[in-house]
């Protein structure tokens, strides 16, 4: 079986300019080196590939379909060359980026960090809201979102499933017991985030599938849901917050996830585009990098008392 390439480049010189003695010229070799290589083929493929004359070489029939092969082999790794040639100029400017705060601080950020360091004419653009932005009107390449979408026009690659789950540290816990039932929240400490002044203090519960709604109340709230789970592993006290945004303290132990059972169906997490014709190569590159990265996520919710949360398998949104 012939292993290098470098071999079936030299058998296609060899038969371009019908000499040993040039190909070896042609390739900056010597004529011997030409003729040892040429042996090794010959006995690796078990036929003889040239008639030799005085004068000339010929072809013989297995020379001619060996010759087919090469050209097939070499014209495709050429092809795949100018590809990844092409790919990589075209991976340079800006790619503007919007996901959750938390999501957005604690892996996107990070991501982003690594994609940049491997393609250094890349620019990223990171924003991070819990507001759901208007892509086109602000020039957003890729959003990470959270739930059903509103506008049916955009293009949607999903990653996976998510819950959200009331958590607390183990101290809190310890001290104050775990609530049992979703209407036991009323007896604790809950901490609640804010938006616009609405401290969003009605959390939403699962019980005999129909919807059970528990109004909560607790000494602290926040706009800021990285704030949140920082009083929650400072054992304030209990905090909804998104599965994937407390995976890993889950994973380590940091916070214990509460009323696993009465959790609302799951909720997608998803990369949305805008309507383009065709994405640019360097959002896709980034749109793969990231769902490989946030597979770690997955991952630690599968160690976890939760509902696996599988992946798909990857969709290309063209």
């Amino acid at each position: 079986m012939i292993e290098k390439i470098s071999d079936l480049k030299l058998f296609k010189r060899i038969v371009e300019l019908g000499s040993l003695s040039a190909a070896a010229g042609d390739m900056g070799i010597s004529p011997g080196s030409v003729s040892l290589r040429l042996g090794a083929m010959e006995r690796s493929v078990g036929a003889t590939l040239f008639r030799r004359t005085t004068r000339q070489l010929h072809l013989t029939p297995a020379g001619e379909e060996f010759l087919e092969v090469s050209l097939n082999v070499l014209n495709d790794l050429a092809a795949f060359d100018e590809q990844i040639s092409r790919e990589k100029r075209e991976l340079s400017g800006v790619i503007k980026v919007t996901a959750p705060v938390d999501l957005g601080r604690n892996y996107i950020a990070p991501s982003l960090d690594r994609f940049v360091e491997a393609n250094p004419s890349i620019s990223v653009d990171l924003v991070c809201t819990d507001r759901v932005t208007d892509l086109t009107e602000r020039g957003i390449d890729i959003a990470i979102r959270y739930g059903a979408l509103m506008d049916s026009s955009l293009r949607i690659r999903r990653i996976s499933s998510n819950k959200r789950i009331p958590v607390a540290s183990p101290d809190y816990v310890e001290k104050h017991g775990v609530p049992e039932h979703p209407k036991n929240l009323t007896e604790h400490d809950c901490m609640l985030l804010s938006s616009l002044g609405d401290k969003n203090d009605t959390w939403t519960f699962v019980e005999n599938t129909k919807a059970l709604a528990v109004r909560v109340s607790g000494s602290r709230a926040t706009n800021d849901g990285e704030v949140l789970r920082r009083w929650a592993l400072e054992g304030k006290g209990i905090a909804l917050k998104s599965a994937w945004d407390v995976a890993e303290d889950v994973n380590y132990g940091r916070l214990v996830p509460l009323l696993i059972n009465y959790c609302p169906p799951n909720v997608d997490l998803q990369l949305v585009f805008p309507p383009l014709a065709r994405q640019p190569t360097k959002v896709r590159r980034l749109s793969d990098h990231i769902v490989r990265e946030l597979k770690i996520l997955d991952k630690c919710l599968e160690t976890i008392s939760l509902t696996p949360h599988y992946l798909e398998k990857d969709q290309n949104p063209d």
